[in-house]
Parts: C-alpha cells; structure tokens; sequence
C-alpha cells in the first residue's frame, strides 16, 4: 500500500516538474532540485519497512524505483499540458501542490506523530521546511 500510495503522490511532482519548465528552466530546476531532496528520505521511509518485513533488498529497490515511475510520467504530462498557456500551467502547479499539500497534511504528518509522539517529527518538518525555503531560493 505504500508503494502504491507514494506512486499516485509522486505523479503531482512531476506535474509541477514538468510545468515548472514549460514556465522557465529556473522554476523547473528549483522545483526538481527541492522535489529530489524531498524524495530521498521518501525512499528511505518506503524501503525500511519493506526490508525489516522480510522482503528481499533486490525486491526493495524495485520497488523504491516503481513507485518513482510516475513522477516521469507526471513530468511529461506535465510538460505537454503545460505548453498550452500559463494559466495551464498555474492550474498543473496549483493542483501539485494541494495534492501534495494534502497528503502531508491529512496523512504523513498525523502518522509520523502517533509513532513519534511528536517529537523527531516536529524537527524533521521544520528541517525539510527550511532546506526546501533554501534550496528554492538559490
């Protein structure tokens, strides 16, 4: 169910990856360099539970790499619909962005907190909030 729900979540990104470059290869760029950063520790969650479950690290990385798929296929989409005009692309980037916006919200978070109690997920948000601010204003 992971890899499942991770492959819809990474479609939105290459929807904003792909738009993002139809706009300029600057705002292209920064929104693949912030979703790159976003999308190791993403993997790691995903491979973790799978290898302490037993499943063989071969699998694991098929796996990791499947569910990474449809963020190309979201680019490409995004990247065709995104030549139609700015306001296609102002819809592709806003609906990435509430799709995402809306998994983190309603389920990563709440998730990381029962496990967590809080604490190290509270850090890692105000972490990955930061490095994404910098990593989008280089």
């Amino acid at each position: 169910m992971l890899v499942f729900g991770l492959a819809i979540h990474n479609f939105p990104e290459g929807l904003a990856i792909g738009s993002g470059f139809e706009a300029s290869i600057k705002l292209g760029l920064g929104l693949a360099l912030a979703i790159c950063l976003h999308d190791i520790p993403e993997g790691i969650s995903m491979a973790v539970p799978m290898k302490n479950g037993g499943i063989k690290p071969t699998k694991v990385i098929f796996y990791v790499i499947l569910s990474g798929v449809t963020t190309g296929i979201g680019a490409l989409f995004g990247a065709i619909v995104g030549g139609i005009s700015e306001q296609v692309i102002a819809g592709c980037l806003s609906f990435a962005a509430g799709a995402m916006l809306y998994i983190v919200s309603g389920e990563l978070i709440p998730e990381s907190n029962k496990l967590y109690r809080g604490r190290m997920s509270a850090i890692g948000n105000m972490l990955g909030f930061l490095i994404g601010i910098f990593a989008t204003t280089l």
